[in-house]
């Protein structure tokens, strides 16, 4: 019953910070926050965790990606990953422009 409440109450908090992001992204941000949000949904955990969208720029979903081999990866699904979006948000993506991005780079402790 305790893991039940529990969860309960980690659902709801999550439900309230993406209710506070949509806010404050506004009307402007709406449509990355639903790609950002939704990114490991749409292409799964192995690609999301070896990608992560950037910037929704006229339409266009402009794709950080660790290295060639995921980019290809991606690049094969394209079509998949923009017709899913369009399933779950019926709304349009022109196209995908995937980029190569370093790790990010964890910061050293000073001592």
């Amino acid at each position: 019953m305790e893991s039940f409440i529990l969860a309960m109450a980690f659902s709801s908090f999550s439900r309230l910070s993406e209710n506070l992001i949509y806010r404050l992204g506004g009307d402007k941000y709406r449509s990355f926050i639903h790609i950002y949000l939704s990114w490991s949904k749409i292409v799964g955990e192995i690609l999301a965790s070896q990608s992560h969208p950037v910037k929704v720029e006229n339409g266009v979903l402009f794709v950080a990606v660790q290295n060639n081999t995921w980019m290809q990866e991606l690049i094969l699904i394209k079509d998949d990953i923009i017709a899913k979006y369009k399933s779950i948000y019926e709304e349009e993506i022109a196209d995908i422009v995937f980029l190569i991005s370093s790790p990010k780079r964890k910061c050293k402790r000073r001592k």
